[in-house]
This record gives structure tokens, sequence and C-alpha cells, in this order.
């Protein structure tokens, strides 16, 4: 169980969190997993992440696969992402091809989990020139490639047009500028009499702050020298321009009327019902907006950037396909994985999920066209144009995310300023990142 004590010091769990999936993994093992297999036949299983008409076209996509490829038969099962594949890698029982967030990648990866794909990617003659921009780098703390990405997402803002022209503003010119988008949202909050918010025009999510940070000149990590950028004077005023957005909110009376909202997948979203007039969103919200909100006229706003003459970014997030260590037959898996990350499926796949295929070439497949020539364009124009970007691939993924999240919200109660926050924020990751560097024996040297 060697890699899942890697993980523990790698991800920070802590005592019972520990013993929990120390736990998990005895019952996995001993639960009477056997792996019977007819030795003319490869079987593998195939642990992915989507439920619903999504997972039902991946699993029809594998029947596919499987009717043209007699000799590999490949098992799909839905799971959620998390401890059971952990467990199941350190038991020695680990599926054979996985579905893994994109901040587990890098620390699963480096704590010995997956199997480097470089080889097969060399074989196929697949390298960054044949990916959209950033996307082959995406998931990479060292030299290996532990995964490769099964479709793309990226972040835009999205605006009640009806909305606009209520206020008065014009909806076929939505905000350029970081001054006329705080005028614009200030113009399209509603509150009663008593003060309580009844609409928000705008409010960023603290969780993604470093979209904002990018886009006023920042960064968050050098991955060449290694070291944490976040207590920068460009994120820090960043995290003062947000910040100021939540005070004239109010955080109380913020967090009251968050309280009010509906579920996300469902006519009941805050946007659709008009409580928020402008959100930062995903892609994938075309999909949900026609179905839950066919009738409401919206436009895309990118992010607006402080910086002249650089435009604006957004942030690159997703999954990744994995081939865990233990997997019964790995070159069996990578052609699975091969035919499924190939343009033609690939393109399929996108194009149900309402996300970005990462090949450039599935984006002139046909199977795309219609998705291509949709509202998905502006989308699709920012990986194309390198707009999209990923945070920084690191084997600390989790305890980077509590801490910045834990931060970013302190910092938008107004609990502590950016400028004595940030300074602690990049101290701990420093401080982390070292000591799992050190943990893994990761050097210059051999990374």
């Amino acid at each position: 169980m060697n890699c899942l004590y890697r993980i523990f010091d790698a991800t920070g769990l802590t005592h019972h969190q520990r013993t929990g999936l120390m736990i998990f993994t005895i019952l996995l093992v001993t639960s009477g997993c056997g792996r019977q297999q007819d030795d003319s036949v490869i079987r593998l299983t195939f642990w992915h992440a989507w439920g619903g008409y999504e997972g039902k076209f991946l699993e029809e996509l594998v029947g596919e696969f499987n009717n043209t490829h007699p000799q590999i038969q490949v098992k799909p099962a839905f799971f959620i992402i998390g401890d059971k594949l952990m467990a199941a890698i350190a038991g020695g029982i680990p599926p054979d091809i996985a579905t893994v967030w994109d901040w587990m990648l890098p620390t699963m990866g480096e704590a010995g989990c997956f199997i480097p794909l470089n080889d097969y990617l060399d074989r196929d003659e697949l390298g960054p020139e044949d990916y959209l921009p950033n996307v082959w780098e995406y998931g990479m703390f060292s030299d290996k490639k532990y995964g490769v990405p099964t479709a793309l997402n990226v972040w835009m803002i999205f605006y009640n047009k009806g909305l606009f022209t209520e206020a008065g503003l014009d909806a076929e010119s939505p905000p350029g500028d970081i001054d006329s988008l705080r005028e614009c949202a200030a113009r399209l909050t509603r509150r009663d009499d008593a003060g309580k918010l009844e609409r928000i025009g705008f409010i960023p999510e603290f969780q993604y702050s470093y979209i904002w940070m990018w886009n006023f000149g920042g960064d968050l990590y050098d991955r060449h020298t290694r070291q944490f950028l976040i207590d920068s004077p460009q994120n820090v005023e960043a995290m003062n321009w947000i910040a100021s957005l939540y005070r004239e909110y109010g955080m109380d009376n913020y967090r009251r009327f968050v309280a009010t909202f509906g579920e996300y997948d469902s006519p009941n979203n805050p946007f659709y019902r008009e409580k928020l007039a402008m959100r930062e969103d995903g892609q994938w919200q075309i999909s949900f907006i026609q179905r839950n909100a066919p009738d409401l006229d919206y436009g895309l706003i990118p992010f607006v950037s402080t910086v002249p003459n650089q435009k604006s970014q957004s942030a690159m997030t997703g999954s990744f396909w994995v081939i865990p260590q233990g997997c019964r037959n790995a070159d069996a898996a990578w052609t699975f994985l091969s035919w499924l990350i190939s343009p033609a499926q690939s393109a399929r796949f996108a194009a149900t999920l309402y996300n970005v295929p990462p090949l450039r070439a599935a984006l002139n497949d046909p199977a795309y066209a219609d998705v291509y020539h949709s509202r998905m364009r502006i989308f699709i124009d920012f990986f194309l144009e390198g707009r999209a970007r990923p945070l920084p691939a690191l084997p600390i993924g989790q305890f980077f995310y509590n801490e910045f999240n834990n931060i970013m919200e302190n910092i938008c109660s107004g609990a502590v300023e950016p400028e004595k926050a940030l300074p602690v924020l990049n101290h701990r990751l420093q401080g982390e990142l070292d000591r799992s560097l050190r943990h893994l024996g990761i050097t210059e040297e051999n990374s």
C-alpha cells in the first residue's frame, strides 16, 4: 500500500480521513472482487464519472469499441470520483481505466498511482501541436503525462439581456472593461425597502478568484522555479476589487440571499429566475438553458482585463482518463483510450456534453459541426487564441484547493485583508509543496 501512503502525505489528509480510507481499502480488498478472465479475450474495467444522458452516450461509445474490437472487451461502470479509486489502487484491484479530476492527476500521478503515457503518445505520434493551446501541458507537473484530457470547459460571464434593457443598459453592448462591469452590476442590483437583496447584478465566485488575478496581470505559480506568486501586487489588487463588491452587497445579506437559490440544473436556477443578472459559468450552461429556460434571452461576455493591450483570460477545467498502476493489460487499455480520444469519438462525446474536445482535429469533425457554429463558438475561440489556461498542476492539489478557497472566502467576507492574507497563503502553499517534493523524492534533476 505504499502508493496510498504517498497519497496521504501528498494530499495532506487528516488522521481520521486516513483511517477511514484504510478501512475502506481493506473492505474493498476482502470483498471478493476477484478477476476472472477468458484467456482468449482481454477484459477491462472502465470507471467513468458521467451519469444521465452523458453517461448513457459514453457507454454507447464503449459498446461501439467492443463491437469493433472483439479481442478487447471493456466493461464501463459509473463511480463517484474520490476515495474509492485510491483504495482500489492501493489494494491492488484497480480498474484498468479510470477518470480523475484535473487537480487529482498530478497528486496521484507523482505518487506512483498511474502509468505514464508518454511512450504510448510518442508511439501514436500525438504531441503538443495536435492539441489546442495550453492543453498539452494541462495536468503536467513534471515531464510525465499521467493522463489524457476527456473534454474541456472554459468560463465566461452569462448575462440576461432583458434585465439589461430594463435597467436602461444596451443589451447588445455589454461591459468591456472593469469600470463598466461594476457600473452595470450596480444598476442591475435590486433591493427591497428593507435593504434585502432581490437581485444581484454581478458577483465573482470567490473560489474562481484566480481568473480575476490573471486578468489583473497576476499569476499563481512559476512552473520553472516551482515558486508560488500568489502574494503579488496584482493579485492583491484583484482581491481588493472582488472584496469591495462583496462589501457593497453585505456578506450577511449576500449569504441570506444565496440561501434562497434554487437547484443549479433546474428551472429554478437563480440566473433563470432573475436573481442573478450576470453570472460566471461554463459552456455547459448553454445546454442547461436550452433544457430548463429555453425562452431566456441571454448573452455572453468574456472576462475583462485590466492590463493594457492584454486580452482577457479564463480558466480551463476538466477531467482526465488514466491507466492505474496494477492495470491487467496496459497495452490493451491504451488501445481503448487511444480509440476513445481520437477525433471521431472525442468530437461526438464533447458535442453531447457541450464541452470542447482537446484535439484540434476534432473541432473539424462533422459530428461537432452544429456545436462549433452555435453559441459555443466564443468558448472555442478562447481555446484557439490561447486565452483558456489551467490552474498549475501540483502534487498538492487538494491542499491547494482547500487553502485557496478558505483564504478567498475569508477575504470576501471581510475577515482579513488581501495584503495580509495572500502572503500567509503563499507561505503555506510553498511550505507544503516543498515538503511534498522532498517526500516524493522529486528534484530538478529527476523531474
